[in-house]
């Protein structure tokens, strides 16, 4: 009787705080989503009045770059989630989207690159966290707190779309990897003070997928949050705690944010007999590109998601 009352309150405040969707940016929304655009199925706000330590809630704008034909999102102090329903019928699995740009944009690109997720039957949600870096914070706070309430937000969701809440995971890219890997290793980490029954389920990941991860590492006294070398060591906020799930790193070995921030994450996992998958393609850079030898790696991604029973 008292589960099914708790149930119920976590439900409840779900529908009464975060009923109301961030509306669209811009009228160039569906241009940066470009193909997965036609499969939003739900916009949800991840707090219910100001985010912690915010001033106001914008959603933000979508833009495209001058220099390349490539959509960013901008300016966000109003995070939110956007639920994309997967074609054919779905999974009971669901991939937490967490898009790269340095955590001062963040960028479009992620919604190609996921594709074959969704293609596949799992369900996606894009995270659009807070941006840009907040002064006198750290570059990643806020957008940790944002995936923190974003994870748990979709754990109260799983009954009415249909996933497990046993089966979310993560993918992100440069500063996205970055959070995809925090998330997954530091879970138990208090970063915000309760707003509402939501938080009060788990902020843990079931899997997480790095892609050419940043920040990562540090190479001395003043390596903070540096492009690493081959001696550096995993900065220490990477706690490894007791709920960090398998995880499948991506990296280029040009990349200059050095792929030794994908092996050492694999080490530290190995160690722990924690399930892990590592690829580092020869001669490609950050954001690892169309050459030949790294051609499909989004569909080896969905193969590893399989493999690990979700």
């Amino acid at each position: 009787m008292k589960k099914s009352i708790m149930c119920f309150a976590v439900m409840a405040a779900v529908v009464s705080a975060l009923a109301q969707a961030v509306a669209p940016a811009i009228e160039d929304e569906e241009r940066a989503y470009g193909a997965v655009y036609g499969r939003i199925a739900e916009r949800i706000r991840l707090w219910p009045d100001l985010a912690p330590h915010e001033t106001k809630a914008e959603p933000g704008r979508f833009v495209k770059g001058e220099k390349r034909s490539t959509w960013h999102r901008v300016d966000v102090s109003c995070p939110e989630l956007v639920i994309l329903r997967p074609e054919g019928t779905p999974r009971d699995t669901l991939v937490l989207v967490m898009p790269g740009g340095g955590y001062s944009v963040q960028s479009m690109g992620c919604c190609a690159n996921t594709k074959p997720i969704l293609e596949s039957g799992r369900w996606l949600a894009i995270l659009f966290y807070r941006i840009p870096r907040r002064k006198g914070r750290n570059i990643y706070d806020a957008p940790r707190e944002d995936a923190a309430r974003a994870i748990r937000i979709l754990r109260a969701k799983a009954e009415k779309y249909g996933w497990s809440p046993e089966k979310i995971g993560a993918i992100g890219f440069s500063a996205g990897g970055h959070l995809a890997a925090i998330s997954a290793t530091s879970s138990q980490d208090a970063l915000y003070d309760r707003v509402d029954a939501v938080d009060d389920l788990s902020a843990h990941l079931n899997f997480s997928i790095p892609v050419y991860p940043a920040y990562v590492l540090d190479d001395g006294p003043t390596g903070r949050n540096a492009r690493g070398g081959d001696g550096a060591a995993i900065l220490p906020e990477f706690k490894f705690d007791a709920k960090t799930p398998p995880m499948c790193m991506v990296h280029g070995d040009k990349d200059y944010y050095s792929p030794m921030a994908s092996v050492q994450l694999y080490t530290e996992l190995h160690k722990r007999k924690i399930p892990a998958q590592l690829f580092v393609y020869a001669n490609v850079t950050h954001g690892l590109g169309d050459k030949v030898n790294v051609a499909g790696w989004q569909r080896r991604v969905v193969d590893w998601i399989e493999s690990i029973g979700f």
